[in-house]
């Protein structure tokens, strides 16, 4: 049986999703207007069913392209979706809050990441390339990431590093 997201842990996703969006925005010098052409959701695993391998934290997809009508080629509207996946995140992190904070922070910032580099980098990739895209999007993420100061955030990178095998605040 699958462990779910209680109310307080998605309210604390949510505040996870802004704080994020403005350390990607800031690090890549994005314009107001980037998260706006580039929209994205983010959703659990308790609301979208999907199959994921063990130990993925995330799941970014392409839903969808809009085209206004306008005069320019460049007015094409990205659509994101990324599923947080409740029962690997709560294994990971033990549901304890000081750490899943930052364990959000740290997901969402990847998957934002991802979406940077698909939309204004134009980068796509195939099946085999999906390890070396990962890589990239990890290494981009930590150099991004360990400057912020958040509590506990330092132990997440050193978790998603490989430095530590299990979180904790022992």
């Amino acid at each position: 049986m699958y462990r779910y997201f209680l109310p307080y842990q998605i309210d604390m996703l949510s505040k996870a999703v802004s704080i994020s969006e403005d350390i990607v925005s800031d690090a890549f010098s994005l314009t107001n207007d980037y998260w706006k052409k580039n929209t994205f959701e983010v959703k659990t695993l308790q609301h979208e069913r999907i199959d994921v391998p063990t130990g993925t934290y995330a799941h970014l997809s392409k839903y969808a392209n809009n085209f206004e009508e306008k005069n320019c080629g460049t007015d094409n509207k990205s659509l994101y979706k990324i599923i947080v996946i409740d029962p690997q995140v709560l294994k990971a992190t033990r549901g304890i809050p000081k750490i899943l904070k930052p364990f959000f922070v740290y997901i969402i910032t990847h998957e934002l990441i991802h979406i940077l580099r698909f939309s204004k980098f134009e980068c796509v990739v195939t099946n085999t390339q999906k390890e070396e895209e990962e890589e990239i999007v990890h290494n981009l993420t930590n150099k991004v990431l360990t400057p912020i100061k958040i509590r506990y955030l330092d132990l997440v990178i050193d978790y998603f590093k490989g430095k530590i095998v299990k979180l904790s605040l022992n």
